[in-house]
């Protein structure tokens, strides 16, 4: 007599179309009472047959290599109940015949050991892939329709909950969570972490991971958009949902710069992560090799930490970061313009900016037609409704996104027209640093320092004997001290009084000195 092992197999959507495990089972037992085959072993199992990573199906496995030649048969009502890929099919029929055990369907007998039956083998064991490959281009084009439409049809993210409109169609709504969403965006935006937001949300009882708020914080379906995926020749999109969004479009940006930002300073390497005693980093460069300086604190005997500027590369520099930075703040003390001056330089500026100002009257006019244009069609659209055109929710999802782009549009207009009105009130703060440089550079943040200086001396400086030397400062600030001048006395090389030039920083190099005669002398900042 044959022995068998007995399978029946349903996947969750096919429950419902019959193919229960009870019926699969009485006919897999009256087969074998008819034929006369013995049943060792019944298998029952709900996991989908797209590949052989199933529970029930490596136990089988497991009892076959451990019932080796006790086995015949292993039996399935159909072909599509024991696997719906092809490939890996034919792989687990070619691994069991090693354990001499033949597999078949007895609603669809063949006999497989006839070369010409691998051809209705194959095409039994194809069928079921192309239904399912069938079913998933069907079921990702709906998916897809309907994303672009503005609708989001799977599962609703946290904030949301899946509800069906009118049309039975489905919409995500703002769940009773929504306010937590919303309450991380806006603390985000307020420049506090994550973590700590985290654990206040907790409080509250609502529980999400360092990954969660992280995704949530980058999903555009928050602001009421949708996300079309890119697909063969298709881009990504992002379009105008016809759900409601939980914060708005400028939060929703607001927190994508300040993400950018927190991940380009957590991609830095350590060595150029900022430090209130080292502001100067980036800036000073060796003089013994001209590579730029790093700088670390080191604990004294007593604890107290101590910051040093010092040379990795030819280990010959290292000086005290707080005397260093007292230097540079005394440098900074000297750069002081006198009225007339700063006035030319505002009255310059405010030129230059007139003369350029053309690119964005035509920008702000561009604007201006932008908006007329969406205007009209807000207004056209009110008549296709009117006129039974369009339907109400036709209309009342082209009617959100077309106003929705209408307050972007005015918010760019606003913001170039702020701009323009506001140019004597930024441009007079602006010059306004320079009646005393050191004050806003002592009143910055280690970023802001670093940014004046790199404004300052494009080309670095170094520290020698107590002074300051570079090659070069900003050519805007040297030319406005060329004519400033100074009241005191002036030796011979000096621009004004504690700035100096000096001819031994920058050597000729190829160029004829006659082409090099401004650029052979540099400044050298000195401190009384």
């Amino acid at each position: 007599m044959k022995k068998a092992i007995i399978m029946a197999r349903v996947s969750s959507d096919e429950q419902a179309k019959g193919y229960s495990l009870g019926i699969q089972e009485d006919s897999l037992r009256k087969h074998c009472e008819v034929n006369n085959i013995e049943i060792v072993q019944a298998f029952k199992e709900d996991h989908s047959a797209k590949n052989f990573d199933r529970p029930e199906w490596q136990k089988l496995l497991k009892y076959l290599r451990s019932n080796r030649k006790n086995v015949d048969y292993v039996l399935f009502t159909s072909w599509d109940r024991f696997s719906r890929n092809i490939t890996d099919a034919l792989i687990q029929i070619r691994n069991l015949k090693k354990l001499d055990v033949e597999i078949r369907a007895i609603e669809q007998p063949i006999d497989i050991s006839i070369p010409e039956n691998k051809a209705i083998l194959a095409m039994y064991l194809a069928m079921p892939e192309i239904d399912n490959d069938r079913r998933s281009i069907k079921i990702r084009g709906g998916v897809r329709a309907a994303l672009k439409s503005g609708r989001l049809s799977r599962m609703a993210p946290r904030g949301y909950k899946n509800v069906r409109d009118e049309n039975n169609k489905p919409l995500i709504v703002p769940s009773e969570n929504a306010k937590y969403i919303k309450h991380l965006f806006k603390e985000v935006a307020k420049g506090r972490t994550q973590a700590e937001i985290r654990e206040e949300l907790k409080l509250k009882g609502f529980a999400i991971s360092c990954n969660g708020s992280s995704v949530i914080l980058r999903n555009e379906i928050y602001m009421g958009k949708v996300v079309v995926p890119a697909e063969g020749d298709e881009p990504r999109e992002v379009i105008e949902g016809i759900h409601n969004g939980i914060v708005s479009e400028k939060l929703f940006y607001k927190v994508q710069e300040l993400l950018e930002i927190n991940l380009i300073e957590r991609n830095k390497p350590k060595a150029m992560t900022r430090k209130d005693n080292l502001p100067l980093r980036g800036s000073v460069r060796c003089s013994k090799c001209q590579n730029k300086m790093t700088g670390s604190g080191s604990r004294g005997k007593l604890g107290k930490k101590y910051f040093y500027y010092h040379c990795n590369d030819c280990g010959d520099e290292r000086y005290r970061a707080e005397k260093a930075n007292k230097l540079m703040e005394e440098v900074l003390a000297q750069f002081k313009f006198k009225k007339g001056v700063v006035k030319l330089y505002e009255e310059l500026v405010t030129y230059i900016y007139k003369h350029n100002d053309k690119d964005n009257t035509g920008d702000l006019i561009k604007l201006k037609k932008s908006i007329d244009k969406q205007k009209s069609r807000i207004n056209n659209l009110q008549d296709l409704l009117m006129d039974g055109v369009v339907d109400q929710d036709a209309f009342q999802s082209m009617n959100k996104r077309y106003k929705d782009e209408l307050i972007v549009l005015q918010n760019k207009q606003h913001n170039l027209s702020s701009n323009k009105l506001n140019l004597t009130k930024y441009l007079r703060k602006g010059v306004g640093v320079l009646s005393k440089m050191s004050n806003p550079y002592k009143a910055s943040s280690v970023l802001g320092k670093q940014q004046i200086l790199k404004a300052i001396f494009p080309f670095d400086f170094e520290i020698v004997n107590e002074k300051c030397r570079t090659p070069r400062i900003n050519e805007v600030l040297r030319l406005m001290l060329s004519i400033d001048g100074d009241s005191g006395k002036i030796k011979k090389g000096e621009l004004f009084k504690n700035l100096e030039l000096s001819l031994s920083v920058e050597s000729e190099g190829f160029e004829p000195s006659s082409k090099r005669r401004f650029f052979k002398l540099s400044t050298c900042l000195v401190s009384d």
